[in-house]
């Protein structure tokens, strides 16, 4: 560590969620980013001359062998989020950031975990809602009883139909799927965080636009643990974004919605600022009431928790094994549709990606 007591960092993949990483290294005082890595002479130069960081690589691999790193932060294409996470747990890093989804099949995230016990890495996923005080707000909610025993969660996760197909999260070999695994994985980690694990699901998948290579439609419902059921949509070709999980209780209701063009205001949120409102039967009258809010700034608290996990040695609340099992979720969601709309049950025995399975063969 740098002068006893600074973490040094290299950062894969110098894009628009690096800055982000970068950031964050600069303002928790254990971290200093030290190294960069792109394929992109200009990207990785404007980015370095940014955030001031003073060692530049034209690959990761070259910056894995010569700088010296406590931390690797992968910020690249989801298709190599594997690949570098592996490589940087073998080069000796003690921690590793990996952005979601950690890996395209349950046989890749298998094997960077492995990598990561073998050499000590501690692997934390950026499921950054773990981290956003008004999602754990939302924890400590349902656990309080606010809204009674939990029963069902319902979550809309749309996006617009459309999409470049020349736009590498349009194209399965880049992107390995559409919209579950772009921003699913983060609704899936937060119902497995709210609700437990998943028991089984019936799920349907369709890819209405020819043009690309990824799903533009899923949904399907999830029995889980804590003997609540949990329903979704993803994608849904809308001319429109909109992030939305309404979580029911046998009292009340809580109602998330984040970004802004959600339904109940026109004003912008800020992160992963959600808004809020909380219906309980048990008030007279019966009424939508706001919750209030707080700014946080959740890719702090991951770098944050990962040099605690390093130094105490412990798992992250947003560990690689936990990555896996949001992974899981989808991969589940993909296999109903291979077996035709059937239900699956977890945990589930297959290793491979069925969506591109099912595009290899014609399938979807």
């Amino acid at each position: 560590m740098t002068d006893g007591k600074n973490f040094r960092v290299g950062i894969v993949g110098c894009g628009r969620m690096a800055g982000l990483h970068a950031e964050a290294y600069t303002l928790v005082p254990a971290t200093q980013p030290l190294a960069a890595a792109d394929i992109d002479p200009d990207k990785l130069d404007l980015f370095c001359e940014q955030w001031s960081i003073p060692q530049r690589y034209s690959s990761y691999e070259e910056m894995l062998a010569q700088a010296d790193l406590d931390i690797v932060s992968v910020v690249t294409l989801d298709s190599l989020h594997g690949p570098a996470t592996i490589a940087a747990a073998e080069a000796g890093a003690r921690g590793i950031l990996c952005e979601k989804p950690m890996a395209f099949d349950l046989e890749e995230a298998d094997r960077m975990i492995a990598a990561c016990d073998r050499a000590g890495a501690k692997l934390v996923i950026d499921h950054s809602m773990r981290f956003e005080k008004n999602f754990i707000e939302v924890k400590a909610m349902i656990e309080r009883g606010d809204i009674g025993n939990l029963r069902t969660i319902r979550a809309n996760l749309l996006s617009t139909d459309q999409r470049d197909p020349s736009s590498w999260h349009s194209q399965f070999a880049t992107a390995g799927g559409g919209e579950l695994m772009h921003n699913g994985t983060h609704l899936f980690d937060l119902i497995r965080f709210y609700a437990g694990d998943p028991e089984w699901v019936f799920a349907t998948v369709e890819r209405g636009n020819k043009a690309i290579t990824i799903e533009d439609l899923s949904a399907g419902l999830f029995r889980m643990d804590s003997d609540s059921l949990f329903f979704f949509e993803s994608g849904g070709r809308r001319r429109y974004g909109c992030f939305e999980i309404l979580i029911e209780g046998d009292e009340g209701r809580l109602a998330i919605q984040h970004g802004a063009r959600n339904a109940l205001e026109q004003r912008g949120g800020w992160a992963w600022e959600p808004y809020l409102h909380r219906w309980r039967g048990r008030t007279e009258p019966v009424a939508w009431e706001p919750v209030a809010t707080q700014r946080d700034n959740a890719v702090i608290n991951v770098v944050a928790d990962l040099v605690d996990c390093i130094e105490n040695d412990r798992e992250s609340i947003s560990s690689g094994r936990q990555g896996r099992a949001a992974l899981e979720m989808i991969m589940a969601v993909y296999e109903s549709q291979r077996r035709g709309l059937a239900r699956v049950d977890f945990p589930l025995a297959i290793q491979d990606n069925p969506f591109g399975d099912m595009l290899d063969r014609g399938q979807i």
